[in-house]
């Protein structure tokens, strides 16, 4: 595809246009307080996961924002740039607060509990925008493993189009089957890592939207997006993310980065 569409928020961007990494980070975890700040081989998770994005080609810029200025003094010492932002309800608010006083056209939403991130598939998403101008958002997904995974409430599953884009999210096992057919949506549908790249007009415009039923009723924000009409890029990978939210999360990620550099 070539040219430039018009309509809002979806303008083509160019290999010249700078990337900002936005990397929202908070003290306050239902099941890990602190872990920002929880020790990975000798720096605090954050700083691992903000290396991580630095290693990044499409990067033009890396910024951790929190609202903890524990946090905020970690991120400064490692050699990082951290805002200091206010109070969100969703990381998406904080990386929205930074996005609007920074210019750059893509903005990457990169949680700070994903330390194992290969680079290579953030950079993917950005490529993915480059190349799709109709494409206001990018995320990432991998297959599922089995049906137990499949079924678990606490891995959202989604689905695609024939284009790539998504059709819907959801906790739930999705899709269901015809009755006598064969049950096999695991095979379906993927898991989804959520991990987004936006046009950084896309990302205001979304911010801006009021909350949405079926976002309401999944517990997901980026249905808001889909209930709203934009279209989500779906780019699949097959490095399976592990994020942290538990201490036994915590634990897996230590075992998994030390295994890595044995």
């Amino acid at each position: 595809m070539s040219g430039r569409e018009q309509s809002s928020g979806r303008e083509q961007v160019s290999g010249r246009d700078e990337v900002l990494v936005v990397i929202p980070a908070r003290w306050g975890s239902s099941r890990l307080p602190g872990k920002a700040l929880a020790d990975l081989d000798g720096a605090p998770l954050v700083v691992r996961v903000a290396q991580r994005a630095a290693a990044m080609r499409e990067a033009s810029r890396v910024v951790v924002a929190t609202d903890d200025e524990r946090i905020r003094q970690a991120v400064v010492a490692a050699g990082f740039a951290c805002a200091l932002t206010g109070d969100h309800p969703t990381g998406t608010d904080r990386v929205g607060e930074v996005a609007r006083t920074d210019q750059a056209a893509i903005v990457v939403n990169l949680q700070g509990d994903e330390p194992l991130l290969d680079p290579a598939d953030a950079d993917h998403l950005v490529r993915a925008l480059r190349e799709d101008p109709r494409a206001e958002i990018a995320t990432l997904a991998h297959a599922l493993q089995g049906e137990r995974e499949w079924r678990d409430p606490h891995v959202v599953k989604v689905l695609l189009d024939r284009q790539g884009l998504a059709l819907y999210f959801s906790r739930a096992p999705l899709p269901g089957s015809f009755p006598g057919g064969d049950a096999a949506g695991e095979r379906l549908a993927w898991r989804h890592v959520g991990i987004y790249a936006y046009r950084r007009p896309a990302l205001l415009r979304f911010l801006a939207m009021e909350r949405t039923p079926l976002e309401a009723a999944e517990g997901l924000e980026q249905l808001r997006a889909l209930e709203h009409g934009m279209r989500i890029r779906v780019v699949l990978t097959e490095r399976r993310a592990v994020g942290v939210d538990t201490p036994e999360d915590l634990e897996r990620v230590r075992r998994e980065w030390r295994a890595t550099r044995a």
